[in-house]
């Protein structure tokens, strides 16, 4: 097991970076990242109810308010591909509007919040009752037990990854926040004055909590306040500061 001190040399970290076992044993299962999964079902919900908004127009407001909600959950996702370089110049303009939206629904900046709006429009997309609305509700209901664990687990996590860099800042003469920002810095490893996915990942297994794909992506989108694809110093001593969460 790995021991937990206020220091560690980085021949001591070094081979837990490579190591299978220390990964979060819901990897397999996580396969597939939150975000691709819930794109995916915004459009896909946003397609549904665009085709019973044709075909069944008595229901005109409740096929609406499902493109709506539908085009909301796509729209929720766009940070989350700033780092792909073919996508990040058309995205810039999509996390204006996400960033509009979690300004007016706070609840939608938590992954237990999008939760709720997944559910919300998978009951929407049963107004019509068709094949393709109950595999749509089955798809969304779906998508939405998978963001409860993740939420649950993550919060979780950086919970317990908090309470461990507290204690080993104990063993130091600095203070919280400085030692907070040493650790930004030890773990920028190129200097680029952010943390990256693959960084933030890194910090949690030598510190003994790994994060699988989805958990790290969830983590990022915490962190990640401005919405740029990137954790920057400031950033992540706001998250340090802030009063711990039970879900994320």
């Amino acid at each position: 097991p790995f021991e937990r001190r206020s220091t560690y040399t980085m021949d001591e970290i070094s081979p837990l970076l490579d190591k299978k076992e220390v990964l979060s044993q819901c990897e397999k299962i996580f396969y597939f990242t939150l975000g691709t999964l819930a794109l995916a079902g915004g459009i896909g919900s946003t397609t549904i109810a665009s085709l019973n908004l044709l075909t069944d127009f008595t229901n005109f407001p409740l096929h609406a308010y499902a493109i709506f909600f539908g085009l909301v959950i796509t729209v929720l996702e766009a940070n989350r591909f700033l780092a792909h370089p073919h996508l990040a110049e058309y995205m810039k303009n999509a996390v204006k509007f996400q960033m509009l939206i979690e300004e007016y629904a706070r609840l939608f900046a938590t992954t237990w919040g999008r939760a709720l709006l997944y559910l919300f429009e998978a009951f929407l997309l049963l107004t019509s009752g068709g094949w393709m609305d109950w595999l749509g509700f089955l798809y969304m209901v779906t998508l939405a037990v998978f963001a409860i664990l993740l939420a649950m687990s993550t919060g979780k996590k950086l919970n317990s990854l908090k309470d461990v860099m507290k204690e080993m800042s104990r063993g130091t003469s600095m203070n919280d926040v400085e030692f907070i920002q040493k650790k930004f810095d030890d773990w920028d490893k190129d200097n680029s004055g952010h943390i990256d996915s693959a960084e933030l990942r890194d910090l949690c297994i030598a510190c003994g909590i790994p994060l699988s794909g989805a958990e790290a992506e969830v983590a990022y989108n915490i962190l990640d306040t401005d919405r740029n694809g990137k954790i920057d110093k400031k950033e992540f001593v706001v998250w340090w500061k802030t009063q711990s969460r039970a879900w994320a």
